[in-house]
């Protein structure tokens, strides 16, 4: 989670929505600025003329974010004006500039430049100034990046994003704290480009996805947000508290690649994914964290001049729901982690080339993950100095200087499931596991459950088949025989107890 990148983009992403405004020009302007400070954004204008009932505000330039990535923002020119009825007009200037730069995490200093067209731009906004409702319409933007430079080194990259239709509504009521929610539709949106790095690879891609839609709410604190790019922890603590949720339908990727492997030898390729929905949303506040997606059928393919045979698989649907307290706490909070795989399907290429005669069952392989429990947060999830500890440890050969204490301390287990059901076998798992009033989870009490089903058979086709040596297979099966016990046809259980004093039993005999 690189929640300095989140919250940066959080920002950015209302800047082409319209201020936060009352019923006139300047209350607009002034407020739009007002809010972009709260976020650690500066907004400064070269030049404002007013003319009757129009504002117009020129040469503006918006700049935030840490060192590890800041944005500047160039604006010719917005201009606001009373239309009637209590509501103000927005229009953006056609094109904006800008550029992305900072250190990447090798350390080496980045510059990405990029313009954002939206030609026929136009946001109404209504209502009062401690309660507003802003109408967005937007027929076109178009996000174009042309080159990057690292280290004085400018190479081209150009790449294009472009949004068809988007329009919604943005609410927000001023107060203590404040609120604002949101909800946007994009018709389309379709992405290309056509990459080649110093050493000639070169990737070209296209893409597309239909029917975007993006809804979510904040809570703001009372004094604002304090740079949340910077310290979320600080803001959380004040009242910060944010819920979003995108939603897409089918989308469509190709590429192709070229370029010399390691050898220096030529190599080629091209691929596609096919998908037909998918969807996002998060939730962030000082009660936790958590994060949900899913995916409906999709389809990927593969094919190289390196490889021997096409790579291709499809998926019926996936999903992940990750729920986790954010602040430290002497109390045990709960958790929760789901994982979903339905339907995975290998192509025939990938099946023959270690099962050439269709020894093994090809039905569908399905996986469901399904833990909860509790546990002590002794560090806060997102406070600067814990997310330094997690950045400094992932670097290699940095783990020394890292701290050796995870923010975690887990209390009790559960697991309401773990089932894989694939090449002709079922294993399914259950239980739940405490920490002992005396110790912690390296020395757990509890029990947990397993049934396998088909397994020996599984065993004898790969041992038929040369996957697994014979000897193995017999290991394998005295090994299943001293923590298994048969219950029917092919049908093995499995008891495993954890006593108070760390002894273990299985199917009541004990193994330690």
């Amino acid at each position: 989670m690189n929640l300095r990148l989140t919250s940066s983009a959080l920002a950015l992403a209302a800047m082409t929505a319209p201020a936060f405004a009352d019923v006139t020009p300047e209350q607009v302007w002034q407020s739009w600025v007002e809010y972009y400070q709260s976020v650690g954004y500066s907004v400064s204008e070269g030049k404002r003329e007013a003319a009757g009932d129009t504002l117009t505000v020129s040469e503006i330039t918006v700049k935030g974010g840490t060192p590890e990535g800041r944005v500047d923002l160039t604006i010719p020119q917005i201009v606001l004006s009373d239309i009637g009825d209590g509501k103000v007009r927005t229009v953006y200037a056609d094109q904006m500039t800008g550029q992305v730069h900072g250190v990447n995490p090798e350390g080496t200093e980045y510059a990405l430049p990029f313009t954002i067209d939206l030609p026929g731009n136009t946001a109404v906004t209504s209502g009062a100034i401690e309660d507003m409702t802003h109408e967005l319409n937007y027929p076109t933007i178009d996000i174009t990046l042309s080159s990057i430079t690292t280290e004085d080194k400018e190479t081209k990259l150009p790449v294009k994003i472009g949004l068809a239709d988007s329009v919604g509504t943005m609410h927000f009521v001023a107060g203590t704290p404040a609120k604002y929610d949101y909800d946007v539709k994009t018709g389309k949106v379709t992405f290309t480009g056509d990459i080649t790095s110093e050493d000639d690879a070169n990737v070209k891609f296209d893409g597309s996805i239909e029917g975007v839609a993006t809804s979510g709410d904040m809570v703001v604190p009372a004094d604002g947000i304090a740079d949340i790019s910077k310290d979320m922890n600080a803001a959380l603590k004040a009242g910060l508290a944010m819920n979003g949720l995108a939603k897409a339908g089918a989308l469509a990727v190709s590429f192709e690649f070229s370029g010399t492997d390691e050898y220096d030898q030529p190599t080629s390729g091209s691929g596609k994914y096919d998908g037909k929905g998918l969807d996002f949303s998060f939730s962030l506040s000082s009660e936790g964290v958590s994060y949900q997606a899913g995916t409906d059928a999709n389809t990927f393919e593969l094919a190289s001049s390196n490889l021997p045979f096409p790579i291709n698989y499809a998926i019926e649907s996936s999903s992940f729901d990750v729920q986790l307290p954010a602040m430290k706490s002497d109390e045990a909070q709960p958790f929760k982690f789901t994982y979903s795989l339905t339907g995975l399907t290998l192509g025939d290429a990938i099946w023959n080339l270690f099962d050439a005669q269709g020894q093994l069952p090809r039905d569908p392989a399905t996986l469901d993950i399904d833990v909860t429990g509790t546990m002590k947060v002794i560090k806060d999830l997102f406070d600067p100095a814990t997310m330094a500890d997690a950045d400094t440890s992932s670097d290699e050969g940095a783990g020394d200087m890292a701290s050796d204490e995870p923010p975690f301390e887990p209390i009790d287990l559960t697991i309401n499931q773990v089932a894989l059901n694939a090449l002709g076998a079922k294993i399914h798992a259950e239980g739940a596991l405490k920490a002992p009033e005396s110790g912690d989870m390296t020395t757990p009490v509890g029990e947990l459950n397993a049934s396998y089903e088909g397994v020996n058979g599984l065993i004898d086709k790969l041992s038929t088949i040369g996957l697994i040596p014979e000897d193995q297979a017999m290991s394998v099966r005295m090994m299943m025989a001293m923590f298994a016990k048969p219950v029917g046809d092919d049908k093995l259980e499995t008891k495993l107890e954890f006593k108070e004093d760390g002894s273990i039993f299985a199917n009541g005999q004990q193994i330690k």
